[in-house]
C-alpha cells in the first residue's frame, strides 16, 4: 500500500477522534452553556439544533464540490474551518455569537466527518465496512474520554466549560500538517483527491437511497436523543451529575467497542442495520417504563452496542451503490442525519416541558421504528435494483 495513503488511515481516525471530543465534550457542558447564558429548555434545544442545521447544510454546499475537484482539496478547506469554529465558541461573550459559532462549528464538523468518511470508502473499495467502522472507532474513543476528562477538570475548578472547544479546535489544527503529507483515492480514476476527475454523469434517483434517507434521519435522531440529553435527564431527574457524564461515556464506549467488532466482522451490512433497530426499539420503549437512573444507564450501554455499526453502514451502503457521485450521495445522507440531529432536540425540549424528560424520550422509539421499516424497505428495493 502507498505510504501516502496509508497514512490517511491513521488521519481520518484522528479527525474522528476530536470530532467525538467536541460532540461528547458539548453533550456534557449544554446544561452549564445554557446555564451560563440563562437558557430554558426550547433555548437548549434550539442551540444544539444550530449544530445539527449546520449538519445538514455543509455537507449538501460541498458533497458535489468534492466529487468534482477532490475530497482532500474540500478538507483542506473544512479542517481549519472547523477549528475556527471551536474558538469562536469558546471565546463567546452572548447568545447570539454562541449559537452562531456553534454554527459554524457545525459545517466545519459536517464537512470534516462527511467527505473524510466518503474518501475512506473510495480509498478502500470492497472494504469499506472495516475502514468506516475503524475511523467510528476514533470518533467514539474522542467521545468517551471528552465528558470524563473534562468533568473531572471542571469539578475541579480547573477549566469551564469552554475548554472542551479549545481542545477540539487546537487538535484539529494539529491534525493538519499530516492531512497534507497523505492522499486519498478518487473512484475510477484512482487518482489523488488532488486532481480533479471527469464530471460524474451518473443519476442518483434512487428509491434505495430515499429509504437510506429516513434511516440516517432515525439514527442521529436517536443519537442525538441520547447523548445530548443523558446528563440533563440526570439532573433533572435524579439531581446527579456524576451519573450523567458516565452515562455519555458508556454510551460512546459501547459504540466503540460495537464497531470494533463488527469492523471484523462479514455480515451484509443491510443486516447489521435492520438488527441494530430492532434492538434499539425494544431498549428505548423500557426507558420511560423503568424510569431508574441504574436501569437507564444500562440502556444507555446497550443502545450504544446496538445502534453502533448503523451509521458507518448506511454510508458503506450508500457510497459503494453510487460510487462515481460517491461525495454527493455521502453529503445527501449525511444532510438527512443532520436534519434528525436538528429536530429532535427541539422536540425533546418541547415535549419534555409538559411531559418531563421520559416523555420526551418516546419520540426516540418512534424514530427507531421508523428506521427499521425504513431498512426494510430499502433492502427489498437493492435487489431489485440489481436484479
Amino acid at each position: 500500500m502507498d505510504k501516502r495513503l496509508a497514512l490517511f488511515v491513521p488521519v481520518t481516525c484522528v479527525i474522528g477522534f476530536f470530532l467525538g471530543v467536541e460532540l461528547g465534550g458539548f453533550q456534557l457542558i449544554l446544561l452549564q452553556a445554557a446555564q451560563h447564558f440563562n437558557m430554558n429548555n426550547v433555548m437548549m434545544g434550539i442551540l444544539v439544533a444550530s449544530q445539527y442545521t449546520a449538519v445538514t447544510l455543509g455537507p449538501l454546499l460541498f458533497g458535489w464540490v468534492a466529487d468534482r475537484y477532490g475530497k482532500k482539496t474540500i478538507l483542506l478547506f473544512s479542517i481549519p474551518l472547523f477549528a475556527i469554529g471551536c474558538f469562536c465558541t469558546a471565546f463567546s461573550q452572548t447568545v447570539f455569537i454562541l449559537i452562531s459559532s456553534v454554527f459554524i462549528t457545525g459545517i466545519g464538523y459536517s464537512i470534516s466527518e462527511c467527505i473524510s468518511s466518503t474518501a475512506l470508502s473510495d480509498s478502500f473499495p470492497g472494504k469499506e465496512s472495516k475502514y468506516l467502522n475503524i475511523m467510528q472507532c476514533g470518533f467514539c474513543l474522542g467521545a468517551v474520554l471528552s465528558p470524563q476528562v473534562f468533568s473531572r477538570l471542571i469539578a475541579a475548578g480547573l477549566v469551564s466549560w469552554r475548554a472542551v472547544f479549545m481542545c477540539a479546535g487546537s487538535g484539529f489544527l494539529l491534525v493538519y500538517p499530516l492531512l497534507c503529507l497523505s492522499h486519498c483515492k478518487q473512484p475510477i480514476t484512482d487518482n489523488p483527491c488532488t486532481e480533479m476527475p471527469e464530471k460524474p454523469k451518473s443519476r442518483i434517483v434512487s428509491p434505495m437511497l430515499f429509504f437510506l434517507l429516513i434511516a440516517m434521519l432515525s439514527y442521529v435522531a436517536i443519537e442525538t436523543g441520547l447523548a445530548f440529553f443523558a446528563d440533563t435527564l440526570y439532573v433533572t431527574e435524579y439531581s446527579n451529575t456524576t451519573l450523567g457524564a458516565y452515562a455519555i461515556s458508556a454510551f460512546w464506549l459501547a459504540m466503540t467497542v460495537s464497531r470494533f467488532i463488527f469492523s471484523l466482522t462479514k455480515m451484509k451490512m443491510q443486516n447489521m442495520i435492520l438488527m441494530g433497530f430492532f434492538a434499539s426499539s425494544i431498549l428505548l420503549v423500557l426507558v420511560p417504563v423503568l424510569k431508574n437512573q441504574w436501569a437507564l444507564m444500562g440502556i444507555f450501554v446497550l443502545s450504544g452496542i446496538t445502534i453502533g455499526p448503523i451509521w458507518p453502514m448506511i454510508i458503506g451502503i450508500g457510497t459503494s451503490s453510487f460510487r462515481e457521485r460517491s461525495g454527493t450521495v455521502g453529503s445527501i445522507l449525511y444532510a438527512s442525519g443532520g436534519f434528525g440531529g436538528a429536530i429532535i432536540p427541539v422536540l425533546i425540549g418541547w415535549v419534555s416541558g409538559w411531559a418531563g424528560f421520559y416523555g420526551g424520550f418516546r419520540l426516540l422509539v418512534a424514530a427507531s421504528v421508523m428506521g427499521f421499516f425504513a431498512m426494510w424497505f430499502g433492502r427489498d428495493t437493492r435487489q431489485s435494483e440489481r436484479k
